[in-house]
């Protein structure tokens, strides 16, 4: 099976109308080489091309999950070209099991705050190596060559295990103090760290060896900038870069309700944190969907700046309830939403803007399809994701229409982005995603796409 569009449907799946595969796990690329995964993590546009993050947790391949096989099973960064095109497979990363994050950044400054000739445009991507043993990997791409380069962040051992190396945000944003444009990466419990473009040391990045932000008790979720600032969520709170050459942060909000004591890292307490222009004031309001743990309900959080350097909440809808509304009635236990963050679109004939949340959820009994077919429940097999409006309302829609029985599952719409490719003119969404959630998956991965008016087309 080649990685064609083409070739791209699995045997018997019903396609929905206005919906088609681009992506099938287990195809082999124009080079001969195996593009696979159990997990789309990340969909990224860099310099007129697509990339994919697909990783391999949990998938039988890797030898960490029964694979016999020590050089297979590994993360991979995969490319397309053109809407026909195939997908290839453009980086190959051994002893990394997910691609945890893979970003286009630019900075136009220096390390001294001097600005470059041009601006410098770069594909990373960054894990951590075994068990948190082999460090903290950046790869950078050379858009010359094609070539990857890898360099460390941290050489390793990290002193911490699995998930508590989590690799999950990066953003580049100009200190308002030193003129510097910086590159900040998330580094689980180690903290938040940073560094400056420099293309004469390996991978193109010179980091600060000290984490900025100290040890977290969770892993962060999201770095983003807002209202000229750069914020990055942890838990239940929310800090701010006060900027500067000593820079330090600051505490800006704290989830202040009962749920906020039972955060578990896994499931991260604050996801999907964005900033969306403000409906009441001028500047950028924070939106994010509060998960805390096991009995997470999914609710969007919009919090407004109050002036005085904080925001006041304001509480949105709670992202079960549409669930339980778009399954007529079903119980829905758990909703884990916000994997990135949000993505805007606009409707082609109203101009308004809406906002995309990717999510999953654990449904009751056995009216609907499930991950894994069980009787009392699971998560549901469908790949759903929440609009929200220009007006703050709320409906859900379904990568490929509501699934039926025979196809199979996409369980978690995790990523999302706007086509680049000149044929599709801006209004093609590319959707990417599953979730393993500790069960042994393979060949999972995938990626739909649609145009935006279908997108919008939601049932609820």
């Amino acid at each position: 099976m080649s990685c064609t569009t083409s070739d791209a449907t699995v045997p018997g799946e019903v396609i929905a109308r206005g919906w088609e595969r681009s992506y099938r796990a287990g195809c082999v690329d124009e080079n001969g080489r195996l593009a696979a995964g159990s997990e789309i993590l990340h969909l990224v546009v860099h310099r007129g091309n697509l990339y994919a993050a697909a990783g391999y947790w949990m998938d039988p391949r890797n030898i960490w999950y029964g694979g016999t096989t020590p050089n297979s099973g590994w993360a991979q960064i995969l490319r397309l070209e053109a809407p026909t095109a195939g997908w290839r497979v453009d980086l190959e990363m051994p002893r990394h099991v997910r691609p945890e994050i893979l970003q286009s950044v630019t900075f136009t400054t220096n390390g001294r705050g001097e600005a470059l000739g041009h601006p410098a445009t770069l594909l990373l991507a960054s894990a951590f190596e075994g068990g948190g043993e082999g460090g903290i990997s950046l790869f950078t791409r050379n858009d010359a060559t094609g070539q990857w380069e890898q360099s460390k962040i941290i050489p390793g051992p990290t002193g911490k295990r699995g998930e508590a190396n989590s690799v999950r945000a990066m953003r580049v944003h100009r200190d308002t103090v030193t003129g510097v444009d910086r590159l900040f990466i998330s580094i689980g419990e180690l903290g938040v760290f940073s560094g400056v473009y420099d293309p004469d040391v390996r991978g193109s990045i010179r980091w600060d060896r000290k984490s900025e932000s100290g040890p977290l008790a969770t892993r962060p979720l999201a770095i983003i900038e807002a209202n000229g600032a750069l914020l990055f969520s942890t838990g239940s709170s929310i800090l701010q870069r006060v900027d500067g050459p000593v820079p330090r942060f600051v505490r800006v909000y704290h989830v202040s309700d009962s749920s906020a004591s039972e955060v578990e890292s896994p499931v991260g307490g604050i996801r999907g944190l964005t900033a969306i222009p403000s409906p009441t004031r001028s500047g950028e309001s924070l939106l994010f969907v509060w998960t805390p743990g096991k009995r997470s309900r999914g609710c969007v959080v919009r919090l407004e700046p109050d002036g005085t350097g904080g925001y006041q909440r304001i509480d949105e809808p709670c992202l079960d309830n549409l669930v339980s509304r778009y399954l007529t009635g079903n119980p829905v236990y758990f909703v884990l939403a916000g994997y990135n963050a949000l993505l805007p679109i606009q409707d082609p004939i109203t101009g308004e803007v809406s906002h995309i949340i990717g999510l999953e959820a654990w449904i009751g009994g056995a009216r609907f399809p499930t991950m894994t077919r069980e009787p009392r429940g699971g998560y549901y097999a469908g790949a759903l994701y929440a609009i929200r409006d220009g007006k703050g309302n709320y409906r859900l829609g379904e990568v490929n229409g509501q699934i039926p029985w025979s196809n199979r599952p996409l369980v978690a719409t995790r990523a999302y982005v706007v086509s680049p490719f000149a044929d599709e003119r801006g209004q093609v969404i590319y959707f990417g995603g599953y979730d393993c959630n500790f069960v042994r998956a393979s060949d999972t991965a995938w990626v739909f796409k649609t145009d935006v008016a279908n997108v919008l087309r939601a049932s609820q």
